[in-house]
């Protein structure tokens, strides 16, 4: 293995295309060796049945401005994201029709290495915050004193066990050795290019972005490093207070998934980060009696793409243009299918799970049946622009004449793609495209806004926001029951429309630029 300098950004995230399976025993009763690692380097899965005493959960806290009175109208669900007036973050909830918010101080500094989107600190329900107080340490990609500190919290929001604003300690992240634990992994490892300081510097990049709430909230998945040489997987559950350590391995663990139906976790560990790094990729049960190995030395860019419960899509990448080898993983058989080996583009599958659009980069299109991955060639009437063609691409309702809609670039026009490859013109002009949840209506947006029926009926137009033109939407969000929408100036202004009422109202002036990714729905 040969480092090499660091060019990539903390949100790449690597994956892999080996499989090996072993199932444990259950061991409620089991503890992980705490320093040292097994013979062969290969992480085990054995959960602890609670949190060492050290790391007990602390009694609650209150912030400064905790008790903010709710104004909230409904019970959910709620749009979700950062604001910043200027004096720190906030974090919103927010009614669906615009009318109601609760508001708390977002309780850790934006310059922490956090993951990209803010679903993987907020619970599914809205209810409760996971974030991160104290420091790891003055290594790569952290900024902050060498307190050595790191911790992991909870504040409560919306109709939480906790305070309204309160929080509460989980656990502390770091051994009592830290950091000199890292030498003495670099030591038991004796791989030479793999250093006491390649080690730390992966640690520090992938422990505050190493983290996940299951779907249906009850457990958060995050990365610790409080019982051994190197960060491993651990699962809290919030209900009982209860933390499990279900990985022990001697790479650093980068990111954290959890599969659509919350059995399994993913995570991918490394031993350094930087140009020409790689990752292991791991699927746990979330009741931790069985590791798959899924893929080994993977190299890609983004995050998987969930095709159903068991099934995502990955691909590799190289050190600049050229994403290729896009395959399907099952995670509970460990069977990889090659989709599309050559490079390509961008790709989307339809909602269903059932099509997979493939663009390559020559700017050619493939429609492919995951059930058969049989592959047809879509005569566009010209190549698909080489640069951001996903944008330009959109699932529509599931019926052969309107499955897909897309264009080539910003000047073309749209076409409707078939299942069996077959354009059909759209006659429409339009710089953004939007379809609803229920699918049954969608938006074409331009100099106005056109709101249509899945057979391209227009049911009504709105004209678009007061003081907006054209391009200043930047994206459009829209309310769970299908029946409004958000629109996102490129201002980083909010907007809330009513279809029944026609109504705009600006519901938001200072969406925050920084930090984790936002606007996302909880329930």
């Amino acid at each position: 293995m040969k480092l090499k300098s660091f060019f990539l950004p903390m949100s790449i995230l690597l994956l892999a295309d080996a499989c090996l399976i072993h199932t444990l025993p259950p061991a409620a009763t089991t503890n992980l060796p705490a320093s040292t690692f097994p013979p062969t380097i290969q992480p085990t899965s054995v959960p602890t049945p609670a949190v060492p005493s050290a790391n007990a959960p602390t009694p609650l806290a209150a912030l400064t401005l905790a008790d903010v009175p709710a104004q909230l109208t409904t019970n959910g669900p709620f749009l979700a994201y950062l604001r910043d007036k200027g004096n720190g973050p906030e974090i919103v909830l927010m009614d669906a029709n615009g009318k109601g918010e609760l508001t708390y101080p977002f309780p850790m500094a934006i310059h922490f290495s956090l993951p990209p989107s803010l679903s993987r600190l907020l619970s599914p329900a809205g209810t409760l915050l996971a974030f991160y107080t104290g420091s790891a340490g003055q290594a790569f990609g952290q900024v902050g004193s060498n307190t050595a500190d790191l911790a992991l919290n909870l504040m409560g929001l919306f109709n939480s066990r906790l305070h309204p604003g309160g929080t509460q300690v989980v656990t502390r992240l770091l051994s009592a050795d830290y950091p000199a634990n890292f030498a003495s992994a670099a030591s038991q490892l004796g791989l030479p290019d793999v250093t006491a300081q390649a080690l730390q510097d992966s640690f520090v990049a992938g422990i505050t972005r190493s983290i996940a709430w299951s779907p249906d909230g009850i457990n958060l998945a995050f990365a610790g490093q409080m019982d051994g040489l190197s960060s491993d997987l651990y699962l809290y559950n919030a209900g009982s207070q209860v933390i499990q350590r279900l990985s022990s391995g001697p790479q650093e663990v980068e990111w954290i998934d959890w599969s659509p139906n919350g059995k399994w976790i993913l995570d991918g560990s490394v031993y350094f980060v930087g140009e020409g790094m790689t990752y292991d990729v791991y699927a746990t049960s979330s009741d931790g009696k069985v590791t798959r190995k899924l893929l080994s030395d993977y190299r890609m860019v983004g995050e998987v793409t969930w095709i159903n419960a068991q099934e995502f899509l990955t691909y590799q990448s190289e050190n600049g243009p050229g994403n290729h080898g896009l395959e399907r993983v099952n995670i509970e058989t460990g069977r990889i299918d090659k989709i599309w080996d050559a490079s390509f583009n961008s790709f989307l599958v339809d909602p269903q799970g059932d099509w997979l659009a493939v663009i390559t980069q020559s700017g050619d299109m493939v429609l492919v049946k995951l059930a058969t991955l049989q592959q047809t060639a879509v005569s566009l009437p010209g190549p698909a622009h080489a640069f951001g063609s996903g944008a330009y691409l959109t699932a529509m309702n599931p019926g052969t004449e309107r499955h897909f809609i897309l264009r080539e670039d910003v000047a073309s026009g749209w076409y409707y793609l078939s299942t069996s490859g077959a354009l059909t013109a759209a006659d429409l002009q339009a710089d953004m495209v939007s379809v609803a949840p229920d699918r049954q209506q969608w938006i074409a947006l331009k100099d106005d806004l056109q709101l249509l029926a899945t057979d391209s009926t227009r049911i009504r137009p709105f004209a678009l926001p007061a003081g907006t033109r054209a391009g200043d939407i930047q994206r459009i969000i829209w309310r769970p029951d299908s029946s409004g929408i958000f629109l996102v100036s490129s201002s980083n202004k909010l907007f809330s429309l009513d279809f029944s009422t026609g109504e705009y109202a600006l519901v938001e002036q200072y969406l925050s630029a920084a930090g984790p990714a936002g606007l996302i729905w909880v329930h």
